[in-house]
């Protein structure tokens, strides 16, 4: 019984160490960061963009995303919420819009552990191609998760994430053409 008490006291000394070293470890590292990743997609700029504009769609094709709700406030707002596999809701507001050229979409909730914005711009990368470049200018407040998104999970890893899923998406929307 004493051996099992030392493990287990061992165990929770490991993991509150653990913990310290993540805590100060992002103490030390920025609260706001920007990462950027750009791909070629073969559809056109108006095909990207109904695809990025089609909110509703989003659960069918990106499986981080299991609803959507659309709400239009009385100023004129008008917000979209997205519901992750654990049913929380993140609401996502319209900065800026230029069809066809630049959407930046922030997050719309101030008490959230992040933060931020996500741009999207496109510009025509030859006949039939978009280039889409994708720009998070986001925070993480708490220094654990700080920590841990740099160093283990990667603070660029869901906007991977959401392009793949998006290629697969535009793929399905614009018919395929031969390649010369």
């Amino acid at each position: 019984m004493k051996t099992l008490l030392l493990i287990a006291l061992g165990l929770i000394g490991v993991l509150a160490v653990t913990v310290l070293v993540l805590y100060v470890a992002g103490l030390c590292l920025p609260r706001e960061h920007r990462t950027q990743i750009t791909v070629t997609l073969q559809a056109s700029r108006a095909t990207v963009w109904a695809a990025l504009t089609d909110y509703a769609a989003m659960p069918q094709w990106w499986p981080a995303v299991k609803s959507v709700r659309l709400e239009k406030r009385p100023d004129g707002t008008e917000l979209t919420w997205n519901a992750d596999r654990h049913g929380r809701e993140i609401p996502f507001r319209t900065v800026e819009s230029r069809t066809n050229e630049k959407l930046v979409r922030a997050i719309a909730q101030d008490d959230l552990p992040f933060g931020g914005t996500w741009t999207y711009e496109l510009a025509d990368a030859g006949p039939g191609a978009t280039r889409l470049t994708l720009t998070e200018d986001g925070f993480i407040n708490p220094p654990v998760f700080r920590a841990m998104a740099r160093w283990f999970f990667g603070l660029d890893s869901t906007m991977k994430d959401f392009l793949v899923h998006f290629e697969s998406r535009v793929a399905t929307l614009e018919p395929s053409k031969p390649v010369p």
